[in-house]
């Protein structure tokens, strides 16, 4: 049998299984099964919250014609890894040595924030790693992610997250890498290189595709109303971008519609785009559950069958988590919904990928033999937590003298919960009712008690009043949204607030802890499902705030989640302010390191602060009408895109434009000096925008179009030099193509994206130009140290 011979072309061993299979081995490939696995065989279902109302058959029959995906087996529940692996095991056995054909499954993990398995790193959030602007760190860690993945016996990893946040009360704004689509192309790529590795022996799923983050009302699952135009610019970029330069091995459509078609149902998106314009040659597989909302929630199909028969069309392969609507496509198969060519051509798609994977020749992990997680993983979360920080404020209280006395007060001070994202093992399992007491992180509390001699602690507040699976709206769930009269979880009781002020009267100065508690589908503030309409902080910790102001202590404010918040008082009367995010389980020590100064604080904003929930959606690269006219009061953040503050002080110097005139195949070179002018080793982030001055359809205001990270010691200068494709200046006409007109450019350096050191203006000759599919994405960036005698130079003038 070719299939089975390891040296023969994979189209050649795909044909060759394709004309053994009957077509009920043929539909148990395009679904997947979501089981708790055992080591003796005997796996059990687990209750599937998205499932349709059909009656599931036995586990052993739904097996018996093979399959196409195993859900998340060691993410699913508490298991240690060897003895995930080991279930694992068992169930690839039965399908390699007991069915007909012995095809065996690709496994898929949950692993944005880390491997979702017990034992395995919790990472920082994804909104960290787009805060420290360091595409190679990101690169490294995903390279450590990818590692792990591996050893659960897993080939496929539901990540990287691409969405382009525009709203931030929306609950997913945590998996977000900030608001900047090239920014997030650029991160998402380096993440995606590092998860797969050059092997592409694990396939890394970009999601979810596309448009998500701009729902109506930033609410979960809520309806997108785009052009395609904007579309494409915004939201499309950075997938385009990972698949392009990465080579992602799948795609994960979401769950909302744009202007009336679901993305599961679209075949102008899953394949006239994916495959025939980018090329993708991977696998497009469903969100959980995504598939029979074409029924149950958008109401564009009425069966099963109709709803499987719509999204394979359109170019689906693979439903997750189960295959509620994929066993159906027997009955779409007779009723002329789905051809037999195209159920053969999605067929085709998904053994390549088995074969390419080699799972045929090594169906079977080994069981780890040592921890998931090990020193190197320790000391990359560390970093990414580190180089995420943002400090906002500060009137010279930061670094804080270790020989002060601290209070520390706020609920999220002592809670290690807080410190992680939603999508992290031990949150997650508050969604499964399957709590943990598991020490896993070291809170902000003990890592702040550890650098001072004297310390003062006292909650405040609480956050919640009870965390538990359940909530009353699951996504989407329109009979409950409408019928039934919620409560709100979160804690109004300012009981507690006077022990703060107790503890604040005996110290010198106070870290207030406030944010999110993350948890899924409104188990936590923030987090998929957990949306907001107001950008104040969740409960009474406004007032813990103001009660520390009101003491006339320097007080440093701490804001961990998954979110920005207005901060009132705090932002005009604050020592200090600081965003640590959700930084993983090394974030305590990184966030008490930044404190103390033992690191200075590199990292920028992605997202733009709102000055108050009036101004949202707002995000730096808006049009220029966005603000209104006249421009509304309430407009605008007073914290943009790119802002971050450093303890030492950085000044640009020389600047350059090496072609004041440029044509379609030239780079625009840009470069500077930078020199670090304080008695601090610190990091600054270069950042280069662009704005066409004038163009055949509005534009926005300011673009990002390079970035480059650099770390100088006190007194040190470093050359930074910017080379800009002139294909970079596209946008999207109305044939959707995307195009390069000529004209003017404003070429700007800066600090941040409202605070521009340098502009000049660039002219591109010649016609409009539609761009290949292979253009150029990248800006690069190069480095150099300049020599003592430029930098004296320099710093004198």
């Amino acid at each position: 049998m070719i299939y089975k011979e390891s040296t023969a072309p994979v189209t050649e061993r795909v044909q060759d299984l394709l004309s053994r299979m009957t077509n009920e081995e043929k539909l148990a490939q395009l679904g997947a099964q979501w089981l708790i696995l055992k080591e003796d065989g005997d796996h059990q279902d687990r209750e599937l919250e998205m499932a349709s109302e059909q009656t599931r058959v036995p586990v052993k029959e739904r097996l018996k014609h093979g399959l196409g995906q195993i859900t998340r087996p060691l993410g699913t529940h508490v298991t240690s890894p060897q003895a995930g692996v080991a279930a694992l095991n068992k169930l690839q056995k039965y399908l390699v040595e007991e069915t007909r054909l012995g095809i065996p499954a690709i496994s898929h993990e949950e692993c944005l924030v880390g491997l979702m398995s017990k034992e395995a790193t919790l990472y920082p959030s994804s909104l960290n790693y787009g805060h420290t602007w360091n595409d190679k760190l990101i690169e490294e860690m995903a390279q450590d992610i990818g590692r792990q993945v591996r050893a659960a016996g897993a080939q496929q990893g539901l990540a990287p997250v691409l969405d382009v946040s525009r709203d931030v009360r929306w609950g997913r704004t945590e998996e977000t890498l900030g608001e900047d689509p090239y920014h997030v192309g650029v991160m998402a790529t380096s993440y995606v290189r590092g998860l797969q590795g050059e092997k592409r022996d694990v396939l890394a799923t970009l999601k979810h595709y596309v448009g998500h983050s701009f729902s109506e009302g930033a609410r979960n699952h809520a309806p997108v109303n785009l052009g395609l135009k904007e579309l494409n610019d915004t939201f499309m970029l950075p997938f385009e971008m990972a698949i392009k330069l990465a080579n992602a091995g799948s795609v994960m459509p979401a769950y909302h519609d744009i202007d009336g078609e679901p993305c599961h149902s679209s075949e102008y998106l899953l394949t006239e785009v994916l495959r025939n314009q980018w090329g993708f040659d991977g696998l497009i597989v469903a969100d959980y559950g995504g598939i029979d909302l074409l029924r149950a929630h958008h109401a564009v199909a009425s069966t099963e069958e109709e709803a499987a028969a719509l999204a394979f069309n359109a170019g689906l392969d693979i439903e997750l988590p189960d295959d509620a609507c994929a066993s159906r496509l027997q009955a779409a198969l007779d009723k002329g919904l789905i051809s037999q060519a195209k159920l053969d051509e999605i067929v085709s798609r998904i053994l390549t990928k088995k074969f390419e994977l080699g799972l045929f020749e090594n169906p079977y992990c080994e069981e780890p033999d040592e921890p998931l997680s090990n020193s190197k993983s320790k000391a990359l979360a560390y970093q990414v937590a580190s180089e995420s920080i943002v400090l906002l404020k500060n009137d010279g209280t930061l670094p804080l003298d270790t020989q002060k006395k601290v209070a520390i007060v706020g609920a999220t001070a002592d809670d290690q919960l807080a410190l992680l994202g939603g999508y992290s093992f031990p949150v997650h399992l508050i969604l499964s009712s399957m709590e943990s007491d598991e020490k896993v992180a070291k809170t902000i509390r003990e890592a702040i008690a550890e650098r001072f001699n004297t310390t003062f602690y006292a909650k405040g507040c609480e956050i919640l009043t009870e965390r538990h699976a359940n909530a009353p709206v699951f996504p989407g769930d329109v009979d409950l949204a409408l019928s039934q009269t919620q409560t709100s979880p979160i804690s109004m009781d300012e009981s507690l607030i006077g022990d703060a002020a107790s503890a604040i009267a005996q110290s010198d100065v106070a870290v207030v802890c406030v944010g999110d508690l993350a948890g899924l589908f409104q188990t936590g503030t923030v987090g998929e499902g957990s949306d907001v309409e107001s950008l104040s902080l969740p409960g009474i910790q406004q007032s813990l705030v103001d009660a520390a102001l009101d003491s006339g202590k320097p007080v440093v404010v701490l804001v961990t989640g998954g979110r920005p918040y207005n901060l009132g008082r705090a932002e005009q009367e604050a020592a200090a302010i600081v965003y640590g995010w959700a930084p993983g389980q090394e974030g305590a020590d990184a966030i008490a390191d930044v404190l103390t100064g033992t690191v200075n604080p590199s990292g920028k904003l992605t997202l733009s602060i709102p000055k108050s929930v009036g101004a949202v959606p707002y995000y730096y690269n808006h049009k220029l009408k966005s603000g209104g006219t006249p421009i509304a009061y309430h407009f605008g953040s007073k914290y943009n895109f790119g802002f971050g503050l450093s303890y030492t002080d950085f000044t640009y110097s020389n600047f350059n434009v090496a072609n004041a005139v440029v044509e379609h195949e030239d780079t625009i070179d840009v470069s500077l000096t930078l020199t670090n002018t304080g008695d601090r080793d610190g990091t600054e982030v270069v950042q280069l925008y662009v704005r066409d001055v004038y163009s055949s359809l509005v534009r926005p205001v300011r673009e990002l179009k390079g970035f480059s990270k650099v770390s100088l010691k006190a007194g040190e200068s470093k050359k930074v030099t910017f080379a800009l494709p002139v294909d970079m200046l596209n946008f999207t006409d109305s044939k959707h193509n995307r195009i390069v007109e000529a004209g003017d450019f404003d070429i700007m350096i800066g600090r941040s994206s409202d605070d521009i050191l340098f502009k000049q203006t660039v002219t591109l000759k010649g016609e409009t130009r539609v761009l290949p599919r292979a253009w150029r994405m990248i800006c690069e960036g190069h480095i150099e140290v300049e020599s003592s005698a430029q930098v004296e130079s320099e710093v004198m003038a």
